[in-house]
């Protein structure tokens, strides 16, 4: 196994920090907390002004509430609009939100019901050129439904539940429209206002997000031939990008190379200037890799488990969400041997994530999981559900062994 001693990414890693006081802030306060309580009183101001009574003040929360809900439903729908007609790439669109009831795939898109249906979330990406062009009108339809819904809701704003929404309404499609780019979450704003201003090298990263899309959906496939031939033309164009170091190092994963996969992220993290939000992408990344790595035995546990645990703590400082992390999370307990506890994260990854090659993983650190704990029966039912996603993935492979063996 080769030593990681001396490499110059752990330096930078280890560099990360967030100062104590903002960590206990942090732990203690959180910004839907004060918007919560900010919009409570709010609504109490305004009814008292407006005579409407407790009966009107309860009306009026009830008016926010459903402001704050139909507001982001609005915008996320116009966006998807906006898409469809102007030949965004549409991978996955998510109906609800907590646990999923169900999914299903029509041409490339799919599709997933959740339990409680209060939001709509989507993944959507460049697809072809003019990207920025065809982003932008995306946003504008997305920006246009979402100001029609408060325009509305002014106008009907007669009575204290319009008068909720309206104060619920207003501010949120403000903020909205605030550009703001942020792990897993784009404003409309960003696309309106952050986008054509996007410098250099970042546009270019933007730009060539259409050949990175099709080097995935090859590998989503299975087909790793053709996604590395997309993967080899576009490190052939822009060989430093961040897109193209992404490209490289899901090829080797999709191998089974976890060794190649985390020293090239490590020497891209010591030599380039990567912004938060793809730093963020990065560590998370580096994380899952080292995990792999060491449960392969392909790099020595001593090294790299405290090294991805650290990359994992500072992607959720750098604001990728926490609970997106499940399924790394659940090997890393697999890896320490903590079989209950990898057993319920992976199932938690499972059923949360989006991507079809994610879930999958996810399922077979379930079905390993469940191997440890001498259920193999529950393994075999993991391991189906991983192979209808991609049974050609290599530790879906490996399990499939693994399991045949035992």
């Amino acid at each position: 196994m080769r030593r990681l001693q001396g490499l110059p990414g752990l330096q930078r890693l280890r560099g990360l920090r967030e100062l104590p006081w903002l960590q206990g802030l942090r732990r203690f306060v959180r910004p839907w907390m004060v918007v919560a309580v900010a919009g409570l009183l709010a609504v109490g101001v305004v009814e008292v002004i407006a005579g409407g009574g407790p009966a009107g003040y309860v009306l009026g929360v009830l008016g926010a509430l459903v402001g704050v809900v139909l507001l982001p439903m609005a915008t996320q729908l116009g966006l998807l609009a906006g898409s469809f007609v102007f030949g965004l790439r549409v991978r996955h669109i998510v109906f609800g939100a907590m646990r999923s009831l169900g999914s299903w795939t029509v041409g490339r898109i799919t599709f997933t019901l959740r339990a409680l249906p209060v939001t709509i979330g989507s993944e959507i990406g460049p697809w072809r050129k003019p990207v920025i062009l065809r982003c932008w009108l995306a946003g504008v339809v997305s920006a246009l439904t979402g100001i029609g819904v408060v325009v509305a809701s002014w106008l009907l704003a007669d009575g204290p539940f319009w008068r909720g929404f309206v104060l619920a309404a207003t501010p949120l499609m403000l903020y909205k429209l605030w550009p703001r780019r942020v792990p897993l979450a784009t404003s409309t704003g960003w696309l309106l206002f952050g986008l054509p201003r996007m410098p250099e090298p970042k546009r270019t990263e933007f730009c060539a997000g259409p050949m990175a899309a099709r080097a995935y959906e090859a590998l989503r496939e299975g087909d790793l031939d053709r996604a590395q031939s997309l993967t080899d033309e576009l490190a052939a164009e822009h060989p430093e990008l961040n897109t193209t170091v992404s490209c490289r190092v899901s090829m080797h994963e999709a191998r089974g190379e976890y060794a190649q996969a985390v020293m090239m992220l490590l020497q891209h993290i010591s030599a380039a200037d990567i912004p938060p939000r793809e730093m963020s992408y990065t560590l998370a990344g580096m994380a899952g890799l080292g995990f792999a790595a060491v449960e392969a035995g392909q790099l020595p546990g001593d090294d790299l488990l405290p090294l991805s645990k650290k990359a994992l703590d500072d992607a959720v400082k750098l604001g990728f969400p926490s609970f997106d992390l499940s399924g790394t999370r659940g090997l890393l307990a697999l890896v320490e041997g903590d079989v209950d506890e990898a057993a319920r994260l992976a199932a938690v990854g499972s059923d949360h994530n989006t991507s079809p090659l994610a879930r999958a993983d996810c399922y077979a650190t379930l079905a390993r999981a469940h191997m440890a704990q001498h259920d193999n029966a529950a393994a075999r039912e993991a391991l189906a559900r991983a192979e209808e996603l991609a049974a050609w993935w290599p530790r879906v492979r490996e399990t499939r062994a693994r399991l045949q063996v035992s």
